[in-house]
C-alpha cells in the first residue's frame, strides 16, 4: 500500500471537475498538492478550501496549450517544494466535436495541445525525478472514445487514442523503474467539461445521454487505482460494451453507429 504522506502530486485541470476532486481525495491522505490551471481565482479559492482541511497545497497558473509554459511548470513546482514530483495526474482536457469536414485545423491542433502534447511533455519532465526515487505514478484521464471512435468526435477521439497508445508505451518503458502508468476512462461525468465543449456544425447524436458520475466518485476510483497500482480502470458500462462489440462485431457496431447519425 502506498503511503501518500508528503508525496508531491501534480494535478492538471485542478480548478474544476475530476482534477479538483482529486486534490481533496489525495490531500486528505497526507499528500502535498500542486494545483495547476488557467483560472487563478478558482485556484485561489480551491487552495483556501484545502488549507481549511489542513491539506498542504500551492497553485501554479499555467496555460498547458502553450508548450513553453508546460516546460517551465515542473521546474517551478520542484523548486517551490524543494523536492521532485511523485505522482502526475493529467486531468486537463477539452473536447472538439463536429463532422470531420467542419473541424478547423487550428481547433484540432488546440485539442491535441491540451489532451496529448501536454501530458506527453509533463510525463517526460517528471520521469527523471521519479527514476531517482525509484517510485512514481503517471495517471492519465482518458475516455471510452480512446478505444472506439464515434461519429462527430474525430478530433477528441484522435487525442484519446494517442494518449492511450502513449500510455501503453510509457508503462512498459518505466516498469523497470517501479513507475506506474495508469489509464482512467470515467465515461460521463457531471462537471464543467461539457460546458467547455467546442462544437463545429450540427451533431445529431452527441452520445452524452444518461446520468454522469460525480467528480468525487471518479476521484475515489482514481485513488483506489493508485493504491492498488492498477494499469487501467474503465468506469462506464457503455465503454465496456462498446469495446466488446468493437472487438467481436466491428461491422455490426459500424452499422449501428451509422444509424444514429
Amino acid at each position: 500500500m502506498i503511503d501518500y504522506k508528503d508525496k508531491i502530486i501534480l494535478i492538471t485541470g485542478a480548478s474544476s471537475g475530476i482534477g479538483k476532486a482529486c486534490a481533496f481525495e489525495f490531500g486528505i491522505l497526507g499528500a502535498t498538492i500542486a494545483l495547476t490551471g488557467r483560472n487563478e481565482n478558482k485556484l485561489i479559492s480551491l487552495k483556501s478550501k484545502l488549507t481549511d482541511l489542513n491539506i498542504n497545497s500551492h497553485f501554479f497558473v499555467c496555460n498547458l496549450m502553450e508548450s513553453e509554459s508546460s516546460g517551465m511548470l515542473v521546474d517551478q513546482i520542484e523548486k517551490h517544494f524543494k523536492n521532485s514530483i511523485d505522482i502526475l495526474i493529467n486531468s486537463a482536457g477539452i473536447a472538439v466535436l463536429g463532422d470531420i469536414e467542419n473541424i478547423p485545423i487550428n481547433a484540432l491542433r488546440e485539442n491535441f495541445e491540451l489532451n496529448f502534447y501536454a501530458p506527453f511533455l509533463l510525463s517526460k519532465l517528471v520521469m527523471p525525478g521519479m527514476k531517482k526515487k525509484k517510485f512514481g505514478q503517471i495517471i492519465n484521464i482518458s475516455s471510452g472514445v480512446g478505444k472506439r471512435g464515434l461519429p462527430g468526435t474525430s478530433s477528441y477521439t484522435a487525442t484519446k487514442f494517442a494518449l492511450n497508445g502513449f500510455s501503453e508505451c510509457l508503462r512498459v518503458e518505466l516498469m523497470i523503474h517501479n513507475i506506474d502508468v495508469i489509464l482512467i476512462s470515467p465515461g460521463l461525468v457531471d462537471s464543467e467539461f461539457s460546458s467547455n465543449i467546442k462544437q463545429y456544425g450540427i451533431i445529431k447524436n452527441s452520445f452524452s445521454d444518461g446520468k454522469g458520475l460525480k467528480p468525487s466518485e471518479v476521484a475515489s476510483y482514481i485513488v483506489d487505482a493508485s493504491k492498488k497500482r492498477k494499469r487501467e480502470v474503465v468506469l462506464s458500462y457503455k465503454t465496456k460494451i462498446g469495446t466488446y462489440l468493437n472487438f467481436f462485431l466491428p461491422s455490426f457496431l459500424d452499422r449501428y453507429l451509422n444509424k444514429e447519425l
